[in-house]
């Protein structure tokens, strides 16, 4: 039988082992949930296939943080109900496109226009909340920079605004220069849908539509300029 003052210690000595292993198992729980819960946010993993390049790569501007701040304003820009039915699609789309890395992801959902269009009536959904597009600039920045600055201490700017934006919606701009795709948002959306997006694009892709004019201007130049040179030959 253990002296008092010994059975006093290893009862000490119980009690810190029995509270580490509660505390560990504790983490271990949390841990699983927290990646059960990225897990099933089908509609971010969409949305930040859009994106990754901004915040990865040698070309990075942004902190992995913004992946929090997009899925912030996703949630509370549509409410839980909506946000949830976004998911769910979103789940159906990745459900079926069993890929790897974002690059991937598209070059699938490329490859199969119902899926397509089904990415697209998602990403035509989250545009649409900048109807208004100085207030919904000011919300997205405001919802993300708050967020952002709670997990890595980062200012987020207009200038990154512009860059997210293009990066989620240049794609759409695109689409929009074929009629057929224009008549098909209007038929999904309602007579004007296609007039009200494009309206939306060139004030959210303005830089990004000056810089490609740009491109093009350069490209018609040299064209002209090797034109002219044959003909003086």
């Amino acid at each position: 039988m253990l002296p008092p003052e010994k059975a006093t210690q290893f009862a000490q000595v119980g009690e810190e082992l029995k509270s580490t292993i509660l505390e560990k198992l504790d983490q271990v729980a949390q841990s699983v949930s927290e990646r059960d819960t990225r897990r099933n946010r089908f509609l971010l993993r969409l949305v930040v296939s859009r994106v990754s390049p901004l915040f990865s790569g040698n070309k990075a501007i942004l902190p992995r943080s913004i992946i929090e701040g997009l899925d912030s304003y996703l949630i509370k820009a549509f409410g839980p109900i909506i946000y949830e039915e976004l998911n769910n699609e979103a789940d159906h789309i990745l459900w079926n496109l069993a890929v790897g890395d974002d690059r991937e992801l598209w070059e699938a959902i490329n490859r199969n226009p119902s899926v397509r269009r089904f990415a697209d009536t998602i990403f035509i959904r989250i545009l649409f909340r900048f109807d208004n597009f100085p207030a919904g600039k000011k919300i997205f920045v405001s919802i993300v920079d708050r967020t952002m600055q709670d997990r890595s201490n980062f200012t987020f700017t207009e200038d990154h605004f512009f860059a997210v934006f293009e990066a989620m919606f240049a794609h759409l701009w695109s689409e929009a220069q074929s009629e057929g795709q224009r008549i098909r948002w209007d038929f999904l959306f309602g007579d004007g849908t296609s007039s009200r997006l494009i309206e939306i694009l060139k004030q959210g892709l303005g830089r990004w539509l000056k810089r490609k004019a740009g491109g093009n201007i350069l490209a018609a130049g040299r064209a002209a300029a090797g034109r002219r040179e044959d003909a003086q030959r």
